[in-house]
């Protein structure tokens, strides 16, 4: 999920659940929770009805991700 966040810069909780990252909403609402405290991605409301949440990678969630990227690099040169 922070990949993807970190490929598409922004996106909304909707879009997310999509993409199938958890299969139960109630998981997939609690770890987006779980990366907020953590500071690993930041929540924007726009102010619509109804109200949209998207979410972004803070600068520390953008350091996790080069981090899965280049594990990501590692690990598919090691399977070749």
């Amino acid at each position: 999920m922070i990949l993807h966040i970190h490929k598409v810069g922004e996106i909304s909780y909707y879009q997310l659940l999509k993409k199938g990252f958890l299969k139960s909403r109630e998981s997939f609402s609690i770890l987006l929770k779980e990366l907020e405290k953590e500071n690993i991605v930041e929540r924007r409301v726009l102010d619509m009805r109804p109200p949209r949440a998207l979410y972004a990678l803070t600068s520390e969630g953008k350091d996790v991700a080069e981090v899965l990227e280049k594990l990501e690099k590692i690990l598919r040169k090691n399977n070749s």
